[in-house]
């Protein structure tokens, strides 16, 4: 159970919350845009897209002149409909794909699978693929953003159909789409698209098997956080309060998020909130400061070290924006700036740099303080040292750094959970234990390494198996000195993954960080 702290006033900051002085600095002058991505591909361009219904390039500091894509013959726009988001396939830089939600002709929500042509700069119009349509009982909630998870499959937030009051009760049934998160498999070698075989559904009678969370009434907007693989849901609320929802990394999904039963952390006119498995919001602001919560970014650049893992979300009527942070099950949001923006979406860059879209002003870089250029974090010797998976308990790494040669050793072992009474001798290698290990190059914050499995990955096997070479890869990424994630592929054993890691200790973090701001 998380504990809920919350704090709108910048006089009841911490004294790290009273040294963030966010400045916006604009870097377009587009006022109509709904959703701001980066396509993951090292190009570091940012997509802006136009509720009308196009994608614009922002590149050097300049919207190119030509937009990506132009499907404004096909979109519905105005109020809550129109173009709402992209979403750029995790292998986008070898096969093109993307995907875009929006509102069509009809006035229903459709996700479609799009290519870029030979120009990379420019989307082929023509090679749409329509994916899912989800039809649309009322003009407004047509919802949600479009986010690729660490799992590679697609999330979409959707909304409870619109009107007021949830008139169909579409948030708590299952048997609709509507007030919900989904969760699709859109490899193209589906056609359409494939149902993970975990999605917490799968099997349940009267259930649709897309779905992955519930009791939502309209989450504009969502967004994951890079470096823990968590997810951030904002939620408009209906008359009194606006709220944000969590959910965690590693979760097993099927959280009911409460709509129309809670609105935030209370009953909704009056009804019965006696359901069990109802998950609460982490943070939640009344109709006194604001009308419609527009979820955010948590920070992950290394230019402001005081809004290193920060949520920034912000309210859309008066303007307000709030930093949202964990310790421990203690959230506690503050306010950080009261703007003059109308806040449409939040985006994040490739770099880790965080944008705000203003309706009607335009696109602008959030800091802490003057502008100071986000630099790709560089692996370092500081990084040596013993790591673990936060998520999931008795995984541990060990990580050797070797820079003149520009090549990380990697061991990914499991260990018992809990520590063995004082009087058991300590064996190396308990039966059904793995390790693996691996080595390979570096360059920046990245690097992929060959697999081993050591002894066929049980320590106390029989007849040891000579290692395959290799067995697979893993490509490790560090977005700080102390968070990383590994992605593995091992076909050998037909395993694949997204994991967190952390330091078992901080002592080798200042020398990290050090040698990091030097780029060795």
């Amino acid at each position: 159970m998380f504990r809920i702290v919350f704090l709108f006033s910048s006089l009841l900051a911490t004294t790290s919350a009273d040294a963030i002085e966010l400045q916006f600095t604009q870097v377009s002058g587009r006022g109509q845009v709904v959703d701001i991505r980066n396509a993951g591909d090292g190009s570091d361009r940012l997509f802006l897209v136009e509720q009308s219904g196009r994608v614009w390039i922002l590149e050097d500091g300049s919207v190119l002149d030509t937009p990506f894509l132009d499907i404004r013959n096909r979109v519905t726009s105005g109020g809550e409909r129109g173009l709402l988001s992209i979403a750029f396939a995790p292998d986008h830089a070898a096969s093109g794909f993307f995907y875009v939600w929006y509102t069509d002709q009809s006035g229903d929500t459709v996700l479609s699978r799009f290519s870029v042509s030979a120009d990379p700069d420019l989307a082929d119009a023509n090679s749409e693929d329509e994916i899912l349509m989800v039809p649309q009982p009322f003009s407004n909630h047509n919802g949600g953003r479009l986010l690729f998870g660490m799992d590679g499959y697609l999330y979409l937030g959707l909304g409870d159909g619109g009107s007021a009051n949830d008139p169909q009760g579409n948030a708590q049934n299952l048997n609709t789409l509507l007030g919900k998160i989904i969760r699709i498999d859109v490899d193209p070698e589906h056609q359409t698209y494939a149902i993970p075989a975990d999605n917490p559904y799968v099997g349940v009678p009267n259930a649709d098997n897309e779905i992955w969370a519930s009791g939502l009434r309209n989450p504009w907007r969502m967004s994951f956080d890079r470096a823990t693989g968590d997810l951030y849901i904002a939620d408009v609320g209906q008359g009194t309060t606006e709220e944000v929802n969590f959910q965690p990394f590693g979760s097993a999904g099927g959280e009911n998020y409460g709509w129309n039963v809670m609105e935030g952390s209370q009953c909704f006119q009056g009804q019965n909130c006696n359901l069990p498995g109802l998950t609460l919001p982490v943070a939640e602001y009344s109709h006194s400061l604001g009308c419609s919560v527009t979820g955010g970014e948590v920070y992950r650049g290394n230019a402001y070290p005081d809004l290193a893992g920060v949520y920034l979300y912000g309210d859309y009527c008066s303007g307000r924006i709030w930093g949202l942070s964990r310790e421990g099950d203690d959230w506690q949001a503050i306010q950080l700036a009261t703007t003059d923006f109308s806040i449409v979406t939040f985006g994040e860059g490739e770099d880790g740099s965080v944008y705000v879209s203003a309706q009607g002003d335009g696109i602008y870089l959030i800091s802490d303080g003057p502008v100071v250029p986000e630099s790709v974090f560089h692996i370092n010797a500081g990084l040596n040292d013993a790591w673990f998976n936060p998520v999931t308990a008795g995984q541990g790494f060990f990580v050797i750094v070797f820079p003149l040669i520009k090549k990380i050793f990697l061991s990914w072992f499991t260990y018992e959970i809990e520590r063995p009474d004082a009087s058991i001798m300590a064996q190396l290698g308990e039966p059904g234990h793995r390790w693996l290990t691996a080595f390979g190059d570096y360059a920046d914050d990245e690097a992929v390494l060959d697999i081993e499995i050591t002894s066929g990955g049980v320590f106390d096997a029989p007849d040891p198996m000579p290692a395959q070479s290799p067995d697979g890869t893993i490509t490790i990424r560090f977005s700080a000195c102390n968070a990383g994630t590994i992605v593995y592929d091992i076909p050998s054993i037909n395993r694949q993954g997204v994991v967190p890691i952390e330091r078992i200790a901080l002592d080798n973090v200042p020398l990290c960080e050090e040698l990091a701001a030097m780029g060795e």
